[in-house]
């Protein structure tokens, strides 16, 4: 079972909420880190010894996008920074955008749901099937 942080990436306060409500209610016992920016994932992504166990990510984030914030990361030499299930997870997304996050390794793609079971239901699949997924080491 892998116990890493799983970091959200978003500026969204009240979806923010509505994980840590879903996360309590299912009793995982990941650290739950919330991101606002991608700017703010690449530098703790530099400053931590461990990456997290999965970084789940809006598409729409203020400056820098999460197309932009993947690039970055596939760009470091770094295999922490390569070895992070990278899911985007957005209120809306089109075919171009999906085509484009499939091109930069996405592991998935998710439009947000709107009714707090659907989420729960959601996260469900997207934790569960990377907890049991083999991954490789997550430091330098």
């Amino acid at each position: 079972m892998h116990t890493g942080a799983i970091w959200i990436v978003d500026d969204d306060t009240d979806d923010h909420e509505m994980v840590r409500e879903v996360f309590k209610d299912l009793e995982w016992k990941n650290e739950l880190v919330f991101l606002s920016s991608a700017d703010e994932v690449l530098k703790k992504l530099s400053a931590v010894k461990q990456a997290p166990f999965i970084i789940i990510c809006e598409l729409n984030l203020p400056k820098k996008n999460g197309f932009q914030l993947r690039t970055a990361m596939l760009e470091r030499t770094s295999r922490k920074f390569h070895s992070v299930p990278f899911i985007y997870w957005s209120s809306a997304a089109s075919e171009k955008q999906v085509i484009q996050a499939y091109n930069l390794s996405a592991h998935g793609f998710f439009i947000k749901e709107s009714s707090l079971e659907e989420l729960r239901q959601s996260f469900i699949h997207i934790i569960e099937y990377w907890q049991r997924s083999r991954m490789p080491e997550k430091t330098d």
